[in-house]
C-alpha cells in the first residue's frame, strides 16, 4: 500500500516541524507574541533608571549589554521571538530580542518609538535616530507605529541578500545533530510513501494449475464434438 501525495506532504512538514521544535508550544507563543509585540516597562525599570535620556545613547548601551546571539545559540530553536524580560535573563539575543528590550527603555522614559521590519531585520526608530545601511526606510516591510502594524514593499530589496542572510541565520548555526535528522526524514519520507507502480501486483491472482489439467480438458472437448456428431447421426437415420 502507498501512501498518497498529501499523507506524504503531512509527514515531511511534521517532521521538519518536530525537528526544528520539539516543543511546538514555543513556536506558537512566538507566533502570538509577534501579532501584538508589547513594551515591558516593569521588566526594564532598573535598566532605564541608570540609563541616560538620549534615545541614540540608550540604543548604544541596550547593544553593548546584549551581545548579539542567534535565536539557536540562546533558545535551541531558529525562530523565537522573546520578551524584554526573557532577553535580560539569557543576556544576549538576536534583533528582535534588543529590539524589545530597546522598545521597553524608550517607553518606560516616555520617549516615542516605532517598531521596524524588514525582511531580515527589526528595529527601534525614534526622533533623532541615524539611518544606517540595514536600518532605514527603504527596507521597511512593516512597522507598528501607534501599536497599527502597516504594511508596505520596501525599495531596497535583494533576493541574493535576503537569501544569504537567511541561510546564515538559519541553517549555518544550526546543530549537526539537527541537521543530520532533518536531512534524513526530508529523504527517507517520500522514499518509503512512494507509490506502487501501477500493474506491479496482479488484482487477481489466478490459481496454479494441477499437473495434466490442460490435457483433460482437451479430452472433454473432444467427446463433446463426438456426441454432437452421434445425435447428428441418429437424427437422419
Amino acid at each position: 500500500m502507498s501512501l498518497s501525495r498529501g499523507t506524504r506532504l503531512f509527514l515531511l512538514l511534521w517532521w521538519v516541524l518536530v525537528v526544528l521544535y520539539p516543543d511546538p508550544g514555543v513556536l506558537l507563543v512566538s507566533l502570538r507574541d509577534l501579532s501584538h509585540p508589547r513594551a515591558d516597562v516593569a521588566a526594564v525599570e532598573g535598566l532605564a533608571r541608570e540609563l541616560p535620556d538620549d534615545p541614540r545613547r540608550i540604543e548604544a548601551e541596550v547593544l553593548r549589554r546584549i551581545p548579539y546571539a542567534t535565536d539557536w545559540e540562546v533558545w535551541g530553536v531558529p525562530w523565537r521571538f522573546p520578551t524584554a524580560a526573557e532577553t535580560l535573563a539569557a543576556g544576549r539575543g538576536d534583533c528582535e530580542a534588543r529590539a524589545m528590550v530597546l522598545m521597553s527603555v524608550l517607553a518606560a522614559k516616555g520617549i516615542p518609538y516605532d517598531l521596524r521590519n524588514s525582511f531580515d531585520h527589526m528595529w527601534v526608530d525614534y526622533p533623532g535616530k541615524v539611518p544606517t545601511a540595514s536600518e532605514n526606510d527603504a527596507r521597511v516591510l512593516a512597522d507598528r507605529k501607534d501599536g497599527v502594524l502597516r504594511l508596505r514593499l520596501p525599495e531596497d530589496f535583494d533576493l541574493r541578500r535576503e537569501v544569504e542572510s537567511k541561510v546564515a541565520l538559519f541553517w549555518d548555526p544550526m546543530p549537526w545533530g539537527r541537521r543530520l535528522l532533518l536531512t534524513f526524514g526530508l529523504l527517507l519520507i517520500p522514499v518509503v510513501g512512494r507509490r506502487v507502480p501501477a500493474g506491479s501486483l496482479p488484482l487477481c491472482p489466478s490459481r496454479p494449475s494441477r499437473p495434466g489439467a490442460g490435457a483433460s480438458v482437451t479430452r472433454l472437448a473432444r467427446l463433446d464434438k463426438k456426441a454432437r456428431l452421434d445425435e447428428d447421426d441418429i437424427a437422419r437415420a
